[in-house]
């Protein structure tokens, strides 16, 4: 049976920081164990890429591609578990999110790939298209580390949740990946101008992207929570209602 988390912790971004400042602000204050994270799921998978292919055969770049998203997959269950836990107020148990993500991973794989697949169709349909399935999959990360998939339709749910929230949603994916691009672009160049190009620097290089794509994975838990958090006010609110007018 597919796990679902039950119990989530509250979510309501201040009106000055917002969803972004909430983003952000999860991802700083977890910056050291997000990074411990990416690092012993990614670090072994980057060093057998760097060493364990020997020439650039497109066989074995697709390979290397494969194998890194594979491994990329399972980082978003593992890191959505740790900050629930901490939101909640607990430790955030490094083992326990490992022990939620393994149980998750085959379906993240899934769905994934059907997120990428729907996207890329959607983008080539020309550029609106592509933008629509970005919003409607945008919060698809966090459904799936965080329902039970087994009797709840993700792509559904992702959907149904990002109703009416195109702009905003756009909006909020510009920034993040913006600043992805933006960080990820200096730190290319700095280890091009450094010389020291090598299997330990890649890897390294690698483990800097993954851990900042995680800002992604964080503002699609903010958002699901968030959104949760208003339909639950409204459902407590509706039955506060009919149970005065009964």
């Amino acid at each position: 049976m597919i796990p679902a988390m039950t119990n989530l912790p509250e979510v309501r971004p201040s009106k000055g920081g917002g969803v972004l400042g909430l983003t952000f602000s999860l991802f700083i204050k977890n910056a050291a164990v997000l990074l411990f994270i990416t690092a012993i799921t990614i670090v072994p998978v980057e060093l057998i890429i760097c060493y364990g292919f020997s020439n650039l055969s497109i066989d074995n770049i697709l390979k290397d591609i494969i194998i890194s998203q594979l491994f990329l997959t399972l980082l978003t269950p593992v890191v959505v578990y740790c900050l629930i836990e901490r939101l909640r107020g607990g430790k955030g148990s490094v083992a326990d999110a490992y022990r939620w993500g393994l149980r998750k991973w085959p379906r993240m794989i899934m769905y994934s790939f059907l997120q990428s697949v729907i996207f890329s169709a959607g983008l080539l349909l020309f550029v609106i298209p592509g933008l629509f399935m970005y919003v409607r999959l945008l919060l698809l990360p966090a459904v799936v580390s965080i329902e039970n998939t087994s009797v709840t339709n993700p792509l559904e749910s992702s959907r149904n949740m990002a109703a009416g929230q195109f702009w905003r949603f756009l909006g909020l994916g510009i920034v993040v990946n913006l600043v992805n691009f933006l960080l990820g672009l200096g730190a290319s160049k700095l280890l091009l101008e450094s010389g020291m190009i090598n299997g330990i620097t890649i890897t390294l290089y690698y483990l800097f992207i993954d851990w900042l794509s995680l800002i992604g994975v964080i503002l699609s838990l903010v958002l699901y929570l968030k959104i949760r958090t208003e339909q639950y006010a409204a459902a407590a609110r509706g039955a506060e209602e009919a149970a005065v007018t009964a």
